[in-house]
């Protein structure tokens, strides 16, 4: 045996690549292909960018970017995320340690976690990058509403695949209650606040609707790391 290996370190399991989010990841960039090409000869030489200028006019671009933005966008979040989950998890389990935190999510949590991430991301960027390109095509779609329930059912979703921390049975302190029980609220304050904009947007077809909810999360957050406090004194 070579005396460097440690079989400790070696029998450590760590997160897998997450394949099947990379799949769809794929999947979903071949389909904002289509989607590009398909509107391609409809859309005008340069689209709105959704800016405006200095002197007040709106601000365009060409339609390639229009047309490769989101999806060069999915593949580089497939492959920054991917090695997030591999790679990142050394870092996040030795910055808990030093603080007294639960130990991280498990690797094969943490793989399910990404997975389902990267799911997530891909079909909401190409949901945005369907009505984006077929409405500047000339498309009557609702895009303002078909937007805002897609942030809200991603929203929802994240909250419902972020992974929870590890029990942290060794380290039974008040800071790692406090950890554990702030998670668990934030991941359902995340369903909560998706299900509501989700919710709100199909009532409501107004463009102010989509601060919604930006407006909600921050309190929601905060409400999270405050309650177990107060619970805990109470």
């Amino acid at each position: 045996m070579n005396g460097t290996d440690d079989p400790v370190e070696a029998n450590v399991e760590r997160p897998r690549i997450p394949f099947s989010g990379i799949l769809l990841s794929a999947a979903a960039v071949a389909l904002m292909a289509l989607v590009s090409w398909t509107a391609w000869p409809d859309l005008p030489g340069t689209v709105l960018s959704g800016r405006t200028n200095l002197d007040g006019t709106p601000d365009t671009v060409p339609r390639a970017v229009l047309a490769l933005a989101l999806p060069l966008t999915t593949g580089l979040l497939a492959v920054v995320l991917s090695v997030a989950a591999v790679f990142g998890s050394r870092l996040q389990s030795g910055l808990q340690e030093a603080l007294g935190l639960p130990a991280g999510p498990t690797p094969r949590s943490t793989t399910r976690g990404m997975n389902a991430l990267l799911c997530l991301l891909s079909l909401f960027l190409l949901v945005a990058h369907g009505v984006l390109v077929l409405g500047q095509a000339g498309w009557d779609l609702p895009i303002s509403r078909v937007m805002g329930v897609a942030t809200g059912l991603f929203l929802a979703g994240v909250g419902a695949a972020l992974p929870a921390p590890g029990p942290g049975a060794d380290h039974d302190t008040p800071l790692v209650r406090w950890w554990s029980a702030a998670h668990r609220l934030m991941r359902a304050g995340f369903v909560l606040v998706g299900l509501v904009q989700a919710a709100v947007v199909l009532l409501v077809d107004h463009a102010l609707v989509w601060l919604l909810a930006p407006l909600l999360l921050l309190p929601v957050m905060c409400a999270a790391m405050v309650l177990p406090i107060l619970r805990g004194r109470a």
